[in-house]
């Protein structure tokens, strides 16, 4: 039997987007939090950036990334645009920093919604929740691409399920409230879910997308709220969904489906306590060392990703007190 007690109502069409929205364009824009962040490292978080976020979140609820998520998604994004293989002659447009890739527009309860309002050559990245004989996970691709029985084939494959699992398998199921499950909307549910709070996931699934969208050089807009997006090169999203994953939810299994054409798939589970000292561990870039401490070159610790929060239930505390 399901326990899960409902804290946030689930979104009902008449809720109130244009309020929020207008909530959202009297804040601080996230612009100016990049471009600190850029100009002084992804780490010099100062207490006002930790408490813009705090109480964007407090405000904005599940309609925007949690101030962790936002932080490190930059910073992931960050070593993700280092990592793609330098082109000549460079591209002013291709190479512009994070803060000059977000996206605004209006607002969308659905990818196919959402893909609308972006600009041309740019995909909505499309993720939708998933279970497979009670098991939760959440598939990840571009686009308006569809799950395939051939997909479920695979999944439930490489999961060891039984070979009914097919079968009993819901996509979106109301059982996992996106709100009260992933702490998002509908339409902008994605891997890039809070770091300190586990949504009880068994796997991260990444569907396949045409190799031919990546060398026309489309982006992916990944959402900030249901108002921002970021977009950035399409080339670079796996690795930025690997890295993220890794850090923010270790111990669930990742699984890239290969093409089409194919009925195979590659997995990795990675645990915190399975990173020892110079452990190499397979990324987009080709293999990848840790450090001494087991973390990533050119990647911050979870501290401040921890202090943004608790700032964030703080705020939330004091203004339930109040």
């Amino acid at each position: 039997m399901n326990t899960m007690c409902s804290i946030t109502p689930f979104p009902s069409p008449t809720m109130n987007l244009q309020f929020l929205e207008e909530i959202l364009y009297d804040l601080p824009p996230l612009e100016g939090v990049f471009l600190h962040w850029h100009t002084h490292g992804e780490t010099a978080t100062t207490a006002g950036i930790v408490s813009l976020l705090a109480r964007r979140k407090q405000l904005l609820g599940s309609t925007t990334l949690s101030g962790a998520s936002i932080q490190l998604l930059y910073e992931c994004a960050v070593d993700s645009l280092r990592s793609l293989p330098g082109e000549e002659p460079h591209s002013p447009w291709l190479s512009r920093p994070l803060h000059a890739r977000i996206l605004r527009h209006r607002s969308s309860l659905s990818a196919a919604g959402t893909q609308v309002l972006l600009p041309p050559g740019v995909l909505v990245q499309k993720t939708v929740s998933v279970t497979l004989a009670g098991t939760l996970m959440l598939c990840s691709g571009v686009g308006l691409q569809r799950l395939t029985r051939q997909h479920l084939r695979t999944i439930a494959a490489t999961l060891a399920l039984r070979g009914r699992a097919v079968k009993q398998c819901t996509i979106n199921p109301f059982t996992y409230n996106p709100v009260e499950t992933f702490g998002m909307q509908p339409g902008m549910v994605s891997p890039f879910l809070h770091p300190c709070r586990p949504a009880g996931l068994t796997a991260l699934v990444l569907l396949p997308w045409p190799q031919q969208c990546e060398v026309q050089g489309r982006e992916v807009a990944i959402s900030l709220s249901l108002w921002e997006s970021l977009a950035l090169p399409l080339s670079c999203l796996r690795h930025l969904v690997l890295s993220y994953a890794r850090r923010a939810y270790p111990a669930v299994r990742i699984i890239e489906l290969e093409s089409e054409g194919t009925t195979h798939a590659h997995t990795d589970t990675i645990t915190s306590q399975s990173l020892p000292a110079h452990l190499t561990v397979e990324s987009a870039s080709g293999p990848q060392e840790t450090d001494k401490a087991g973390h990533y070159p050119g990647v911050a610790k979870l501290g401040s990703l921890n202090r943004l929060h608790h700032d964030e239930n703080g705020q939330a505390n004091d203004a339930g007190r109040a």
